[in-house]
């Protein structure tokens, strides 16, 4: 199952929202990610959903943080403290699934991430699940996930 969720050959949907800091060009940052983004794991591209105006990252409602605040531009010494400008929400659908592959893409198209979620993959929606939680599946989920195997 996990094969068949993940492997890039079968082409399955994930779909993020990403709070970046700065403004965000649409039309710049579409052509960017359709013609494929060079990172250190490669050259990937995104099909860009839609970008709005953000106020930031989420804060965490189990501990008060900001979500992912310990995540910012992929590892790099970046952290949110040091940006005071605006923040964007990009909403993009990637179909490979490499480590921290979307942080990168964004970071080298002038987007730092500061926080990344995970909104669908292929057919299983999970909006504002919270992190480390689970729900059960609905009964056309279940049937898209048997139908892989």
């Amino acid at each position: 199952l996990t094969q068949a969720l993940l492997h890039p050959k079968r082409g399955i949907e994930k779909e993020y929202v990403a709070t970046v800091q700065g403004k965000v060009d649409k039309e710049r940052l579409e052509k960017l990610l359709s013609d494929g983004v060079e990172t250190t794991e490669g050259v990937h591209s995104a099909k860009l959903i839609e970008v709005t105006s953000s106020e930031g990252p989420r804060v965490d409602e189990f501990d008060g943080k900001a979500a992912n605040n310990h995540e910012v531009n992929d590892g790099d010494d970046l952290h949110d403290e040091d940006f005071s400008g605006p923040y964007s929400d990009i909403r993009l659908v990637v179909t490979e699934g490499k480590y921290r592959m979307v942080r990168r893409m964004l970071a080298n198209c002038g987007h730092p991430v500061v926080e990344l979620r995970r909104e669908r993959h292929g057919r299983v929606l999970l909006k504002d699940l919270p992190v480390g939680k689970f729900r059960k599946l609905s009964e056309e989920e279940t049937s898209w996930i048997e139908s892989l195997i």
